[in-house]
């Protein structure tokens, strides 16, 4: 029995260090660069490592295996000016004021409210915004003028570093083409003449006022539907060209003492979903899959959840066919490869310098795509596809591709990055809360559920989701500060058995009690769903 006794003590210990050792503390982040990388619009189901067996993404999934890769990454709202308003000051809808692309975060936003750069600004690190990070860096006057360098669109009377970037010499010139922004002759005649009705209304109107508004919206109809090649190389492109910058810059501060804090925001695969030919030629469109979750198969799904039919960009004017649906799987993939290279880009010159071994790095994205389910494309839905975002950070020499299944928000960035680098949080206002616990125990018992708001015309959609179910309640706009506001339409979908979110539940007396509870948790709202350790 003693024998018995000293074997089982053994295997306990034994068990215990096993745990220790996969569970074990964080070394100290503080003095550690961070790349935050943060291409618009990719869908985590748009990359090998999410389960997408047609894309190709080999650097990200390289990068995956190094990482911690989260499961259930969700944003607070499917829109890139809501999104990014929102995890850039660690608030949420309710609180930035931000509700649509249109709302000008600078003056909506409160004034006790910061961002991430303001916060980084009174700390010995080196800040830089390489592309979008922002909506309109004009509409975010205050906050992105923190940043020590911007390389493209910087503010009015921004007095940091103004990159600038020379192809070098040698690099081979772009294709020689007969066509001005995509080889349709009948697309391209069209695209023309909207761009010259947007250069008379822009001749004698201020960026972002309402003509300059009513200018942008005149090209960028025809130019949201672009598909195809760009017409350019990658080192001529200007997402190639903003990781050549980011390279450049990994590259000068390998032999500074400084730390750096680099965001990478790319154009695509937002559309116009463009992208340099040889990535369109690594796929063969007739064998991509389209979804089955057609809209024929959706089972009460309310018409508000599906935009009443209405798509904003891609196919807002165009054909939806089988061969067009297929032609837009071909080009998003096209881009998701094409950034795919990019980020392998700045990743080699972190290798490259040495300073992998000093860096944290962030893959994510501001909310995530359609790509048919429902006969939608794009964002803004409260669905999975939109909501849903990849999320994987690398902590050098700790994070090993292990998987979290835990639920995380993207409002949770900025007290996490905080916590890295060992920051006071600027205020107790924010409203997301430090992911690392999840990287020491990623079975720690996390958050209960992810809250994301959206705006579909005189509705709003509160959404929560759970590890197992999406509930929705869809209320008038204007009653969007009400608490007891009447409910027009449900939903709510057991994403355990219904993955596409096809077979309504809500207001069957079968699923009362699952509603019940679920309506009860978004009531009280996310602080009602922190972890219990918190």
């Amino acid at each position: 029995m003693k024998l018995l006794a000293l074997k089982a003590l053994f295997i306990f210990f034994s068990f215990s260090q096993i745990v220790n050792l996969l569970h074990a503390k964080l070394p100290d982040l503080s003095g550690m660069n961070i790349l935050f990388l943060c291409p618009e619009d990719w869908s985590a189901e748009a990359m090998g490592v999410y389960g997408n067996e047609e894309v190709k993404t080999p650097n990200i999934d390289s990068f995956a295996k190094e990482s911690m890769v989260f499961t259930k990454a969700y944003c607070q709202n499917p829109v890139c000016n809501p999104s990014r308003s929102s995890f850039n000051t660690g608030l949420r809808s309710p609180t930035t004021g931000v509700w649509g692309n249109p709302y000008k975060l600078q003056e909506v936003l409160p004034e006790w409210a910061t961002s991430i750069g303001e916060t980084l600004a009174e700390h010995p690190i080196q800040t830089y915004m390489i592309g979008k990070l922002f909506h309109h860096n004009w509409d975010a006057v205050k906050q992105s003028s923190a940043y020590n360098g911007i390389l493209s669109n910087p503010p009015d009377g921004f007095k940091g570093r103004k990159i600038k970037y020379n192809i070098p010499k040698g690099t081979p010139p772009n294709p020689e083409k007969n066509w001005t922004y995509t080889s349709d002759p009948e697309w391209d005649a069209q695209m023309i003449e909207a761009m010259k009705k947007r250069e008379e209304l822009w001749s004698n109107s201020k960026k972002g006022s309402k003509q300059w508004d009513e200018g942008r919206k005149v090209f960028q109809t025809f130019q949201a539907e672009l598909i195809g090649e760009s017409g350019d190389i990658e080192e001529r492109n200007p997402d190639g060209i903003k990781a050549r910058v980011i390279a450049d810059l990994i590259r000068e501060y390998a032999n500074k003492e400084e730390k750096f804090f680099i965001t990478f925001g790319s154009s695509r695969p937002h559309t116009p979903l463009i992208a340099p030919k040889k990535y369109f030629d690594l796929y063969d469109p007739s064998k991509l899959s389209t979804t089955p979750a057609t809209k024929d198969l959706d089972n009460k799904v309310p018409d508000v959840a599906r935009r009443f039919g209405n798509n904003w960009d891609i196919f807002k004017i165009r054909d939806q066919n089988d061969v067009e649906a297929k032609k837009a799987i071909h080009a998003y993939y096209a881009c998701a490869t094409f950034i795919d290279d990019q980020i392998g880009l700045m990743l080699e010159a972190l290798e490259e310098t040495g300073q992998a071994d000093n860096t944290i790095v962030i893959v994510t994205s501001d909310h995530g795509f359609h790509l048919g389910e429902h006969g939608m494309w794009s964002k803004i839905s409260l669905f999975e596809q939109a909501t849903r975002v990849p999320f994987m950070i690398k902590i050098p020499g700790y994070t090993d591709g292990v998987t979290c299944n835990e639920i995380i928000e993207l409002v949770d960035i900025y007290p996490s990055i905080c916590e890295m680098l060992k920051i006071d949080l600027p205020h107790e206002k924010l409203e997301g809360i430090s992911f690392l616990p999840l990287l020491e125990d990623p079975n720690k018992s996390w958050k209960k559920g992810a809250f994301t708001v959206c705006k579909q015309g005189k509705y709003l959609g509160k959404s929560l989701r759970t590890k197992s179910h999406r509930y929705t309640e869809w209320i008038d706009y204007m009653d969007k500060d009400n608490p007891n506001a009447e409910v027009s339409f449900r939903e709510m979908y057991n994403l355990d058995k219904d993955t596409l979110e096809q077979n309504n539940l809500a207001d069957n007396i079968e699923y009362a009690p699952k509603q019940k509870e679920l309506t009860q948790l978004l009531k009280i709202g996310w602080k009602g769903a922190l972890p219990d350790s918190i």
